[in-house]
Parts: structure tokens; C-alpha cells; sequence
């Protein structure tokens, strides 16, 4: 746009502050990602465990087989860790917490949960998981790209690892509190 003037009363949190108003968006945002990847993934999971009892190799399914049923182990545990954190995050901003370092958390935990299930059952899948025959090729693409969109995992390393280490620089031998937080340690 050029030349566009907008009306005093018609500004929102005021002048300079668009930037604000953006970057507040950003963490429910990220909170819709990660519900979106648990879904992704929990589809995955149901694939991979149909997979494993439709599928025999070795003489037994493969449900039977000891690698197979880490697999299904390690998958659960990341989409149950990963649900915690999303609902813990919900929870921050749902009382007024920005919960920036749980945000943080969710958006590299997150992404990296659906890449890992969803790899799982491609590895389960074989050869026919790399194919459109499955949804499995096309939701990988999309878990690939879940670290690098609305934040590089790098990005969102750094910062949760900055707003923990000021914590504890700032707090008098405080540490960080893995329960409830109190309001003097939010924001």
C-alpha cells in the first residue's frame, strides 16, 4: 500500500506497536501446530500398529517382533510427552501466561514427534510407506517442514535456552520450577 493513513481511534494497541500485535499471535499459533502434528502423528501410530499385525515377516507378524515393538513403545511415549507440553502451553496462555518458553518447547518438541512417528511407520510401511499408496510419503513431507516454518528449530533452541539461563541469572539461586509457575516467573 501507498500513501494509506489510518485514523488515530482506528489503531490498534497504537502507533510502532504492529510488530506486538503480530508477534502475540505467534504463540497460539504455534500451540494450533502442535495439536495439528499430534493428530498427524496419532494417524501415523494407528497405521503403524495396522501395519504390524497385517504384515509377517520372519515367520510371525511383525506385531511379534521385539524392534518392531520399540517402535510402537518410543512413538507413544512422544505423542503422550508432546500432548503434556501442548496442554501445558495452553494452559499458559489460557491464563494470561505468554508462556513463551513453553511455545518454545512445543514448536522443537512438537516437530520433531511427528517426524519421528511418522518416520517410524514409514520404516514399518517399507518401501510401499514411500509411496502415494499411503498417506505416509505426503505426511512426512509436511513433518520435514514443520522445522523449519513459523520458526527454524534453532531459533526457538536459543531463545528458550536464553529465557532459562536469565532466569536463573536474575533469581537469587531460584531454579526453574518444572511445576506451576508462579506470576513473578512468567513472561
Amino acid at each position: 500500500f501507498d500513501d494509506v493513513r489510518v485514523p488515530a481511534e482506528n489503531l490498534l494497541l497504537g502507533e510502532g506497536r504492529g510488530f506486538e500485535i503480530a508477534q502475540g499471535r505467534l504463540g497460539p499459533g504455534r500451540i494450533f501446530h502442535a495439536m495439528r502434528w499430534l493428530g498427524r502423528a496419532q494417524r501415523a501410530f494407528d497405521l503403524m500398529c495396522e501395519r504390524l499385525h497385517n504384515r509377517s515377516a520372519f515367520g510371525g507378524p511383525l506385531a511379534d517382533k521385539q524392534l518392531m515393538q520399540q517402535h510402537v513403545f518410543d512413538s507413544l511415549s512422544e505423542i503422550q510427552a508432546c500432548r503434556q507440553l501442548t496442554l501445558h502451553a495452553a494452559k499458559c496462555i489460557d491464563s494470561g501466561d505468554p508462556g513463551r518458553v513453553e511455545i518454545g518447547l512445543i514448536k522443537v518438541v512438537g516437530a520433531r514427534m511427528v517426524h519421528n512417528v511418522i518416520d517410524r511407520a514409514i520404516q514399518v510401511y517399507g518401501a510401499a510407506g514411500l509411496t502415494d499408496d499411503t498417506p505416509l510419503s505426503r505426511m512426512y513431507r509436511h513433518a520435514r517442514e514443520a522445522r523449519v516454518y513459523d520458526g527454524p528449530d534453532e531459533v526457538h533452541i536459543q531463545s528458550v535456552a536464553k529465557q532459562i539461563l536469565k532466569r536463573y541469572r536474575d533469581s537469587d539461586g531460584r531454579g526453574w520450577d518444572f511445576g506451576e509457575r508462579d506470576a513473578e516467573w512468567s513472561g
